[in-house]
């Protein structure tokens, strides 16, 4: 009884799915946890004054090392 619910072709698509979604999962997870840490490291630089910015909020640009903000 309890061998045919394991050797089941039911079973095996249920263990399968959840493979399948466990890797889908993480990895979405990892590059939503990799976009949030570039974010946080550009807007820290710009905050400590490492990187020269020119614009506010979308229309923010970052500017070469070369370019002052009175060029824009």
């Amino acid at each position: 009884m309890i061998a045919s619910i394991f050797y089941s072709e039911m079973t095996y698509w249920l263990l399968g799915t959840a493979i399948v979604f466990t890797f889908v999962g993480r990895r979405l997870a990892v590059k939503d946890s990799v976009t949030n840490i570039v974010e946080n490291t550009i807007d820290s630089l710009i905050a400590q004054g490492y990187i020269k910015t020119s614009g506010e909020g979308k229309d923010m640009q970052i500017l070469k090392y070369w370019e002052s903000k009175s060029k824009k």
